[in-house]
């Protein structure tokens, strides 16, 4: 990853090795890791079951807030590409936060992930898509 990139604030893919070394420790039981991003000390990586997001906080970075955004809550995804200058490329998820996918009061939240403008995130957000498009007639059937 280009400390430049990272120095921005931009996301960028990391290889199978840096992500089960990054991520393991907080897998769960017959969860496997698909793919992983990172920035300089933060990232996100997307399992089977979840997205996990790692924000290392304090000057050493030894601190760490780690988040999980479970795949069948996802309902909506955004994708903004860059424009001129110095814009980024973003994909937005809206997801469930109540624990109860289905009760009378439905609470969402959302995630923006930023990449840099070269990164090719249309496979990505299909994959997210994909998956919000499935839950949701999920949700919606009978």
């Amino acid at each position: 990853m280009g400390i430049l990139q990272g120095l921005a604030g931009n996301m960028q893919q990391i290889n199978p090795q840096q992500a089960h070394a990054e991520y393991g420790p907080w897998l769960l039981e017959g969860e496997q890791i698909q793919s992983a991003y990172k920035m300089l000390r933060d990232g996100f990586c997307l399992t089977n079951r979840r997205i996990i997001t790692l924000d290392h906080q304090g000057a050493t970075g030894k601190k760490t807030r780690v988040k999980s955004i479970p795949l069948h809550a996802l309902v909506d995804v955004t994708a903004e590409t860059a424009g001129g200058g110095m814009d980024d490329s973003e994909i937005t998820i809206t997801y469930i936060s109540t624990p109860r996918l289905r009760s009378h009061n439905v609470g969402y939240a959302s995630y923006t992930f930023e990449f840099p403008r070269n990164f090719d995130m249309t496979g990505l957000y299909r994959h997210f898509m994909s998956i919000a498009v499935h839950n949701v007639a999920q949700l919606n059937e009978g």
